[in-house]
C-alpha cells in the first residue's frame, strides 16, 4: 500500500546507523555507540533509505509506474552527493582542522619564550627575569590573533567511500525485501 511507504526507508535509515558502530568495533577493534550519530561512514544511511525507497516503488509498482523515476533520480544524486560533495567537504575539514592547530601550536611556540626555545603548551611558564612575589611566579598570557580563538573542531566524517554507499545500497535492498512481504 502507498501508506506503507514510508517504512522501508525509514527502517533502513534506523539500521544502517546501528550497523556503524558495529563496523568501527570491527575495524578499529573498539566499540562506540557514538558513531550511530555520524552521518559518515559505514554503510550510508542516506543510501539505504533512497535505496529502500526506490526499491519499495519498484515492488509496488513493478516498475511500470513513472514514479519509479523520480525515485531512482532522487537515489542517483543522493548517492553522488553522498560520495562527491560530502567526500570532498570532509577532506576540506581534515585539512582546515590540521591548519588551525599547526597554527596554534606555532602560534604558542612563537610567544612561549626565548627565541628557538620550544616549549609544549602544558609546560609550567618560565620566571620572569623580574624577581617573584611571594614566591610566586608572575603568569604569562599569551593573547592570541583572534582568528586562532574559538574555532571547533570541524567534523571530518561527512562523506562516503564508495564501499560505503555499497553498503547502504544493500542495506537498503534487504530491509525493503524483508518489509515488502
Amino acid at each position: 500500500m502507498w501508506s506503507d511507504m514510508w517504512a522501508a526507508p525509514l527502517v533502513a535509515m534506523i539500521v544502517a546507523q546501528l550497523l556503524k558502530p558495529v563496523f568501527v568495533m570491527i575495524q578499529m577493534r573498539t566499540w562506540d555507540w557514538r558513531q550511530v550519530r555520524n552521518s559518515g561512514g559505514m554503510p550510508s544511511s542516506h543510501t539505504a533509505a533512497v535505496i529502500a525507497l526506490a526499491a519499495e516503488l519498484w515492488m509496488h509498482s513493478g516498475g511500470s509506474d513513472p514514479v519509479l523515476g523520480i525515485g531512482f533520480f532522487v537515489a542517483a544524486v543522493v548517492m553522488y552527493d553522498a560520495a562527491g560533495v560530502r567526500w570532498q567537504t570532509g577532506r576540506q575539514a581534515a585539512v582546515l582542522n590540521r591548519l588551525l592547530r599547526d597554527l596554534r601550536g606555532q602560534h604558542l611556540l612563537e610567544h612561549s619564550g626565548e627565541a628557538g626555545e620550544q616549549r609544549p603548551r602544558d609546560a609550567a611558564p618560565k620566571p620572569s627575569p623580574g624577581e617573584p612575589v611571594a614566591g610566586i611566579r608572575p603568569l604569562s598570557v599569551v593573547r592570541m590573533p583572534w582568528w586562532l580563538i574559538d574555532w571547533p573542531v570541524l567534523n571530518e566524517q561527512v562523506g562516503h567511500k564508495p564501499i560505503e554507499i555499497l553498503g547502504g545500497i544493500v542495506v537498503g535492498v534487504i530491509v525493503a525485501i524483508a518489509l515488502h512481504g
